[in-house]
């Protein structure tokens, strides 16, 4: 028996003996090592904990699941390879299993050793805040849950966001009162923080992009002349490049890349788009077929641009924007969207997650506190292209995943996918 084969084997058997609830390993093992998440989900936490709420205090965890003395009995590195194969949002559960499991999965070899296997998952991180509180990270948790990564601290608010890898960087914000130059590195296999060298200048509310190795960022701010400047990070040196001035627009509402450049809405339907080889920005005033549908709740897929259409301008809520052919399209077959969907899309959030839509949004307004219960629901889209330009999409997944009595609603800053 080979060694791959040995480790499904061993895998199958010994897991029937544990009875970790909820531990779908069957999936996983195959003679691939690759893994293909269908809903991107991971935590460090799980179900048991606070839930989010700030104000209330997590549980105690359970007790030491019983030994799996038939695993440990195989040698470590075989075990350990066990281990890499299984989904890392079931490894808060093996942890409980046993002293080893536990140490086992705390190791940096074991990050290692998914690297080597070229095992990698899609996961969705969300910022939610409760004012007057910051906003904090939560992560989608194998029992779909959003569960606050409570090892990371409270982030600033407005700040920019972009992903590279296994990496989230924050770009600015404000602590409530006064403008940040900071910048915040997440590393998401650890849930730990570092710092980058400070920004010339403070922002909030910028605009960022990565594109050819550099961070840009942009906005946030504004000068005497009513111009603002672009920073540039060389994100393999670790250093800040010199900046330049541009005129842009001053209130930014969201902004993505597409095709090497950023694009970034305004407010007023305003549109600009830094191209950076040139080091110029093109400024569209209300007069730019992008900028007339887009909004905050988007994402980009495949360097197509998808966003939520409450009023279905193009005959379907989730539309998309084709640069090849400068038009919005419908995104056809999506049906079995929530009702709340409709009704506070333009607070509502989406994310591409492994080349899926993936969106989050409330059963209430953000902008007014409700007595009772809360919740946010998570939408799943699984894209296709169909004849030439037609996309289309399927709802496979809608569930509530955060609930919560607390007096203040909570406000979705952001949601973004990264890779681990």
């Amino acid at each position: 028996m080979n060694r791959d084969n040995q480790v499904t084997h061993h895998t199958h058997e010994s897991f029937k003996k544990i009875k970790l609830r909820s531990l779908t390993v069957h999936s996983q093992l195959t003679d691939s090592p690759t893994s293909h998440a269908t809903m991107a989900v991971i935590s460090d936490i799980p179900d048991g904990d606070n839930g989010g709420a700030p104000n209330k205090k997590p549980q105690e965890p359970a007790g030491e699941v019983e030994t799996a003395t038939s695993l440990e009995s195989l040698p470590e590195v075989l075990i350990e390879h066990i281990i890499a194969r299984v989904p890392r949002s079931n490894h808060p559960e093996m942890s409980l299993v046993s002293k080893l499991f536990r140490r086992i999965i705390a190791s940096p070899s074991l990050r290692l050793t998914r690297s080597k296997l070229a095992i990698s998952e899609h996961v969705l991180y969300a910022l939610l805040a409760f004012p007057p509180h910051p906003p904090s990270w939560y992560i989608l948790n194998a029992s779909l849950r959003l569960r606050r990564v409570n090892t990371l601290p409270p982030m600033p608010s407005g700040s920019a966001v972009v992903t590279i890898g296994h990496e989230i960087y924050v770009i600015g914000g404000s602590n409530g009162s006064e403008y940040l130059a900071s910048v915040t590195v997440v590393d998401c296999r650890t849930h730990t923080c570092r710092s980058l060298p400070s920004m010339r200048i403070a922002r909030y509310r910028a605009a960022a992009g990565v594109i050819d190795g550099k961070l840009y960022v942009m906005g946030g701010c504004v000068n005497r002349s009513g111009r603002f400047r672009v920073e540039t990070f060389d994100l393999e040196r670790q250093i800040w490049l010199g900046s330049q001035i541009n005129s842009l627009l001053r209130d930014i509402v969201t902004y993505d890349v597409m095709k090497e450049k950023i694009y970034v809405l305004g407010r007023h339907q305003c549109l600009g788009v830094y191209y950076p080889k040139e080091g110029t920005v093109q400024s569209y005033l209300g007069r730019c077929k992008l900028g007339g549908l887009w909004q905050a709740s988007s994402c980009v897929v495949d360097d197509m641009l998808y966003t939520v259409d409450p009023g279905c301008s193009v005959w379907t809520p989730i539309i998309v924007f084709d640069p090849e052919v400068n038009a919005w399209k419908p995104v056809k077959g999506v049906c079995g969207l929530p009702p709340c969907l409709y009704w506070y899309a333009y607070e509502s959030k989406m994310a591409n997650v492994g080349g899926k839509l993936m969106i989050l949004v409330g059963n209430q307004s953000q902008l007014l506190n409700y007595y009772g219960e809360k919740c946010i629901w998570c939408v799943e889209i699984a894209l296709e292209r169909r004849r030439g330009y037609e996309i289309w999409g399927k709802v496979e997944t809608v569930e509530v995943v955060f609930e919560t009595t607390e007096s203040t609603t909570p406000i979705i800053e952001l949601c973004r996918s990264v890779i681990v």
